[in-house]
């Protein structure tokens, strides 16, 4: 009998997904890691206009700790970081506001990467700089929108998605009706074991009785119209732009831009970021977060590419399906 393949989407699923040892558990599934990781679905050429910009001697970048290793195509912040750059990993978007503050000559640059979850910290950054008048601050910004990525999964004739385990850590802002246009069969989950279990068996439900609907398994944390004021927070401060998506290509309206009432805020206009030509390398994480292939079928896994020396984004991010395949089987 033929297996029923469901993808889910956000990287933490991965995580646990490998963690509890879930990938053989569910009868006659099987399961694909899709773009849920942000870090890992950034390419290397933003990775890289960040790298360069560090180097600024009167930069501070600003970031969260899982940016810092990110291989981009000729360094990463943790390398420049060890060649003098100053470079601070903080723990909220506050920290940023502070730092600005105690270094009114230095520019501060936030560089940020995540989906709807994160890019409203974003939002609340910018808009409190202004309020505060802070202008020596900006928002490097590397957020794309989750919804046009997995359009493009649905309309790809390469795979063959039966149903979609849902990032209920995304759904939390956006709310589960938001992904009814998927028309397909999807489970918006949490993270413990017992609510995946939970998800994928409602998801095998949908399937089997052919139901396009889109079912909430996480409606502790998630309301179908999501949180409203960080939805608003993001059409306040971002406009949606054409952006390319590392394996995807180019994607259309998926990336969080700056928008012009808030352009002083944003490093690409106050610091003329010049373009830096995208670059393939031997990473196939592209594919493998496609679901076209598992991670033991690059030829660098657990070879040129450990979580101790990353060639890929897949591999240093701990929502990366392939830290997770290299730590957990």
């Amino acid at each position: 009998m033929k297996k029923i393949k469901i993808m889910e989407v956000c990287g933490t699923h991965t995580a646990a997904i490998a963690k509890f040892g879930l990938r053989d558990y569910f009868d006659g599934v099987e399961t694909v890691s899709g773009p849920g990781c942000p870090v890992c679905v950034t390419p290397s050429n933003r990775l890289e206009q960040c790298a360069l910009l560090s180097r600024n001697k009167n930069v501070i970048t600003a970031t969260f700790g899982d940016m810092i290793r990110v291989p981009s195509i000729t360094s990463s912040l943790e390398k420049e970081k060890s060649a003098g750059a100053d470079i601070r990993v903080v723990y909220s978007v506050c920290d940023c506001l502070k730092i600005a503050l105690e270094n009114k000559k230095k520019e501060v640059v936030f560089a940020g990467a995540g989906f709807e979850t994160t890019a409203p910290l974003a939002a609340v950054l910018i808009k409190e700089a202004c309020k505060k008048k802070i202008e020596n601050l900006s928002v490097f910004s590397m957020f794309k929108s989750v919804f046009p990525a997995l359009k493009n999964l649905t309309d790809s004739k390469d795979l063959k998605i039966d149903g979609f385990l849902l990032p209920g850590n995304v759904a939390s802002i956006t709310g589960s009706d938001d992904f009814k246009f998927l028309k397909k069969p999807c489970v918006v989950a949490g993270f413990l074991e017992n609510e995946i279990i939970a998800a994928v068996n409602i998801l095998k439900r949908l399937i089997k009785d052919k139901k396009n609907e889109t079912e909430n398994a996480y409606g502790y944390a998630v309301s179908s119209g999501g949180n409203k004021k960080a939805k608003k927070l993001l059409k306040e401060v971002f406009d949606l732009k054409d952006d390319y998506w590392r394996g995807f290509g180019v994607i259309e309206k998926s990336g969080f831009k700056i928008n012009s009432e808030y352009g002083s805020f944003d490093a690409d206009q106050k610091f003329a970021i010049k373009p830096v030509p995208y670059k393939n390398d031997e990473c196939i994480c592209g594919k493998i977060m496609k679901g076209i292939v598992k991670p033991d079928k690059c030829r660098m896994f657990g070879k040129k590419c450990t979580p101790a020396n990353p060639a890929g984004p897949c591999m240093v991010s701990s929502e990366g399906i392939c830290a997770a395949y290299y730590k957990y089987g």
